[in-house]
């Protein structure tokens, strides 16, 4: 009797351990399918976001025939140290741009660096788009809901940089400076200033009209008289240029309006917690020179670069306008092509 009776409770710790082991194997089941459920619903949301986000369009092709650069390729230095909104990385509005440029031969080179005459030394271009005075993280146009240190609209540079841009315009430079509506033209007015160039620095609008995109052709006598709109040959004359809202643009004497605004362009400028409507600037695009030095300035980013929000495409990869052009002879401009 006893050896059945050991029997019976070996069985019986056999069976309890078994049950055990079954109860768990069920609850990892069950975590894993918790697990798997909580990676979905987020690969969903985060698949989603990144579907409407406004970002750049990666199908965009910037493919160029007939390069102008070969061998002598010239250095451009493409700014992002300011806590800039437009980036040239893979995730940055602002590659296409670069893919262009690059197709094109320059040599593009991203800037960690804050700007020193040793740093800009053997530069021949700098882009500078959408500096401001504060970060602002973004993953592939999401906005990422961190604490913000400053305002995006302080000053982007520094008085010694702002000297240090001036001088290098003056003894041969070429930059292309690219500020966007508010904040953006805030951020770089004090550089703009030292160039001559007044930033309105609010959101500019043409009434009666569409003005996301606004259009600037020829036929609407918006365009400027200079190379960067007339190219060297008919198949790179500019006729149809779009921007997306932006900001307006004063320039020094004897700079060459590129895109005209008309008259009757109004401008919101940020005044405390509103806007407030006051007379837009003449223009949004700016070509003059500078001592030995070439300058173009873009009161409006999107028309630069080639990007996508919810599905609808916008820049140099809309349909039915020039922009891609627009932005190939500005360069060869700078570059003393054109």
């Amino acid at each position: 009797m006893s050896e059945r009776k050991e029997a019976w409770e070996i069985r019986d710790i056999m069976s309890e351990r078994g049950g055990g082991a079954v109860v768990r194997r069920s609850l990892k089941i069950v975590l894993l399918f918790l697990l798997a459920c909580v990676v979905t619903v987020l690969l969903i949301f985060f698949g989603s976001a990144f579907f409407f986000a406004q970002r750049a369009d990666y199908a965009w092709s910037p493919a160029v025939s007939e390069p102008t650069f070969g061998k002598n390729r010239p250095l451009l230095l493409f700014d992002e140290a300011h806590h800039n909104a437009s980036t040239t990385g893979f995730a940055g509005r602002y590659w296409p741009f670069a893919r262009l440029l690059r197709a094109d031969g320059y040599r593009v080179v991203r800037n960690r660096d804050l700007f020193t005459a040793s740093r800009l030394g053997g530069v021949e271009m700098l882009v500078i788009a959408n500096a401001s005075g504060a970060a602002k993280p973004q993953i592939f146009g999401m906005n990422v809901p961190l604490p913000e240190r400053g305002s995006r609209s302080d000053p982007a540079f520094t008085a010694g940089e702002i000297e240090t841009i001036a001088a290098w315009v003056e003894k041969g430079g070429s930059l292309l400076l690219i500020a966007d509506h508010a904040p953006f033209g805030e951020a770089a007015a004090n550089l703009s200033s030292a160039l001559g160039v007044t930033m309105h620095k609010g959101f500019v609008e043409v009434p009666g009209e569409v003005s996301d995109p606004l259009l600037f052709s020829k036929e609407d006598g918006r365009l400027g008289d200079h190379p960067i709109v007339n190219g060297d040959s008919p198949s790179s004359r500019v006729t149809r240029v779009m921007t997306f809202t932006g900001q307006s643009l004063s320039g020094p004497d004897g700079a060459t309006v590129l895109l005209r605004l008309p008259d009757t362009a109004v401008e919101a400028v940020p005044e405390g917690d509103s806007l407030v409507s006051r007379k837009a600037g003449p223009a949004q695009a700016l070509a003059f020179a500078k001592g030995r030095g070439r300058v173009v300035v873009l009161g409006e980013a999107g028309m630069a670069t080639a990007q996508v929000s919810r599905r609808v495409r916008f820049g140099m990869n809309t349909p039915g306008n020039d922009n891609r052009q627009f932005i190939l002879n500005t360069m060869h401009w700078l570059s003393h092509k054109l």
